[in-house]
């Protein structure tokens, strides 16, 4: 896996948790939507992004 591989999964990952922070942001400013579903779909991207450069990691020993 080179650097760039490597930088693009954290990429992805960044922009992940910048859209979970906008949501629970949301959340905050207007309780009257329930922005859960969608908070939980983009963790399940995260923790999909995190195990991927995981296993990037790991094939590089």
């Amino acid at each position: 896996m080179s650097k760039e591989q490597i930088l693009s999964i954290c990429n992805n990952l960044i922009d992940q948790l910048t859209v979970l922070k906008g949501f629970i942001q949301l959340d905050r400013m207007n309780n009257k939507i329930d922005h859960s579903l969608i908070i939980l779909k983009e963790m399940d991207n995260m923790e999909l992004i995190v195990n991927e450069l995981i296993d990037q990691l790991i094939m590089m020993d």
